[in-house]
C-alpha cells in the first residue's frame, strides 16, 4: 500500500544554476549560435544581448559574468538542459519551464531559482504531477498520476504525500484517507477490487489500532489490529450468524474469547492458535453442558459433562470422549466409578444401582465381564 515519490531529479537544478557560463566563458561564442550585445573587458558576455541558437530559438536580456541576469527567452545549459522563461536578478522568476537532458520537465512559477506555487513535473517515465510546489518539491494539493494508471489526489510535504488524499490503483482499490511520509498513516478506508473493505486505523501501510474490515460475502471484524492483522479485543461475525467476542493474536481467536452458533450453542474460555484451548464452558441448545479442559476443540483432560435428564460425568477426556478414570452418576441414583476408554466403561470400576447392588470388577467396550459382587 505504500505510495512515496520525492522529486530527486528537481535537485538537479540547483547544479544546473552553477552550470550558468556559457560554452566559451572568456572567448567568442562558439559560430553556430549568434550573440549580439555588450561583453567585457575579457570578452565574457556582460551587459545587454541576444543569443540566437541554430534552431531559432532566443534568449534576451542582461548577462553578468557570462551568465543569463535578467531577461527572458529559452537558455540553454552545457549539457544540453534547457530552460524557457524568465529571469530575475540572475535567478529564474515568475513562469518557466525547465527541461533536463533526460526528458524530464518542471514547468510553473519560480521564484528565486525554485519552483514555488502551481506547477507541472512530467518524468521520462510516464509520470506527471500538477499541483503545488515549494522549494522545489511537491508541498500542498497536487495530483501524481503513474505511468502503470495509479494515482494520488491529495496533500504533499517535501515531495511526499502527507495529509488527507485519495490513492487508485489500476486494479480498482481505492484508499481515502490520511498520509504520511509516503504511507497511510492515521484514518482511512481501503476498497479492494474484489468488494472487501477495511475502515479504521493506519499505521505504515498496515491496519493498526481500532479498525472494521468487511468481507465480499459479508462476514465482518471489528475491532483491534497490529500489522495489518487482528490482535486485542475484538468481535469476529461470521455468515450464518455464527459470532466471536475476544481476544485475538496474529489474526487467530487466542485468548479468552465467547463463541456463538446460530442455534444458541455457546463457548466461552480459552482459545490458543484459533482452536479452543485450555480451559471453558459449552453450552448446549438441548440443555447439556460441559465445564473443563479443551484440546484442539475437543474435550481432553479433567471435565465435567452434565445432561438435561440430570446425567452427570466428572473425569478425564480424551479427543472429546471420556476416557481414563472418571465417575457418572444417573438421574435414578445408578453410579459408576472407574475406568473408561472411547466413551466406555473398560478397565476396572464400581457400579452402584439404585437399590444398593454392587458390582466390582472388569468391563470391556460398556459390558461387565465376569466377577460380581453384590
Amino acid at each position: 500500500m505504500s505510495i512515496d515519490f520525492q522529486c530527486n531529479k528537481i535537485g538537479l537544478m540547483k547544479v544546473l544554476c552553477f552550470l550558468f557560463i556559457f560554452v566559451c566563458i572568456s572567448c567568442d561564442v562558439p559560430q553556430k549560435i549568434k550573440y549580439k550585445g555588450e561583453r567585457s573587458k575579457l570578452g565574457k558576455l556582460h551587459g545587454k544581448g541576444i543569443i540566437t541558437y541554430p534552431d531559432g530559438e532566443t534568449w534576451e536580456g542582461e548577462f553578468k559574468d557570462g551568465e543569463p541576469y535578467t531577461g527572458k527567452g529559452v537558455y540553454f545549459f552545457p549539457d544540453s538542459s534547457k530552460y524557457e522563461g524568465e529571469w530575475i536578478d540572475g535567478k529564474r522568476n515568475n513562469q518557466g519551464t525547465l527541461t533536463l537532458v533526460d526528458s524530464d520537465r518542471f514547468s510553473g512559477e519560480w521564484k528565486d531559482d525554485k519552483l514555488n506555487g502551481q506547477g507541472i513535473f512530467t518524468s521520462l517515465g510516464g509520470g506527471h504531477y500538477a499541483g503545488e510546489f515549494k522549494d522545489d518539491q511537491f508541498n500542498g494539493l497536487g495530483t501524481y498520476t503513474w505511468a502503470n494508471g495509479k494515482k494520488y489526489v491529495g496533500e504533499w510535504k517535501d515531495g511526499k504525500l502527507n495529509g488527507q488524499g485519495i490513492s487508485t490503483s489500476p486494479d480498482g482499490e481505492k484508499y481515502a484517507g490520511d498520509f504520511k511520509d509516503g504511507k497511510y498513516n492515521g484514518q482511512g478506508t481501503v476498497i479492494y477490487a474484489d468488494g472487501e473493505k477495511y475502515a479504521g486505523d493506519f499505521k505504515d501501510d498496515q491496519f493498526n489500532g481500532l479498525g472494521t474490515y468487511t468481507w465480499a460475502n459479508g462476514q465482518k471484524y471489528v475491532g483491534e489490529w497490529k500489522e495489518s492483522k487482528r490482535n486485542g479485543q475484538g468481535t469476529l461475525t461470521y455468515i450464518g450468524d455464527k459470532k466471536y467476542i475476544g481476544e485475538f493474536k496474529g489474526d487467530n481467536r487466542h485468548g479468552l474469547g465467547t463463541f456463538t452458533w446460530p442455534n444458541g450453542t455457546q463457548y466461552a474460555g480459552e482459545w490458543i492458535d484459533d482452536k479452543r484451548n485450555g480451559q471453558g464452558v459449552l453450552t448446549l441448545i438441548d440443555g447439556n453442558k460441559y465445564t473443563g479442559r479443551y484440546k484442539n476443540d475437543k474435550f481432553n483432560g479433567q471435565g465435567t459433562y452434565t445432561w438435561a435428564d440430570g446425567r452427570r460425568y466428572v473425569g478425564e477426556w480424551k479427543d472429546g470422549k471420556r476416557h481414563g478414570q472418571g465417575t457418572v452418576i444417573y438421574a435414578d441414583g445408578e453410579k459408576y466409578v472407574g475406568e473408561f476408554k472411547n466413551d466406555q466403561r473398560h478397565g476396572q470400576g464400581t457400579v452402584t444401582y439404585a437399590d444398593d447392588r454392587q458390582y466390582v470388577g472388569e468391563w470391556k467396550d460398556g459390558k461387565r465381564m465376569d466377577n460380581i459382587s453384590e
